[in-house]
């Protein structure tokens, strides 16, 4: 018996038990659901009961996250979700400040985020992995 039949068994269904709709939703993680942990598939299912009737800009954030996600090695997602667990560890106004300052960085255009990115250099956390509280999160 494969993982993916085991976490099928344990609850929450295999990709090809899907319906379309939640297929379709979740297409950017179609290569790895069967062998996503139940509660990782629940989280995911949780969403897709909200999402159609959440804003079509949120729609598209969230698609746009599932496919980072998708695209990032073991170890990234490793080290996203390790910093995911110290940001929710800090005090409220700490991570405000830090969600202000991540609006900020936003808000700048494209050539200047750049620009920082590579300031920053490669061993430098992504800046785009470090906020992720816009889904339920995977990690």
């Amino acid at each position: 018996m494969q993982a993916g039949e085991v976490h099928a068994q344990a609850g929450t269904p295999s990709w090809a038990q899907l319906s379309p709709e939640q297929q379709k939703i979740l297409a950017p993680l179609q290569l790895e659901w069967d062998r996503l942990e139940p509660e990782r598939r629940k989280r995911w299912l949780d969403l897709v009961a909200r999402y159609p009737n959440l804003p079509a800009e949120r729609q598209l954030r969230i698609q746009q996250r599932m496919h980072e996600w998708a695209s990032l090695t073991p170890e990234q997602r490793a080290q996203a979700r390790e910093r995911y667990k110290e940001l929710k560890q800090l005090p409220p106004e700490k991570r405000q400040q830090l969600h202000q300052r991540w609006q900020e960085y936003q808000r700048l255009p494209e050539e200047k985020r750049q620009r920082l990115r590579e300031k920053r250099g490669p061993d430098s956390a992504d800046p785009n992995t470090v906020k992720r509280g816009e889904q339920p999160s995977p990690r």
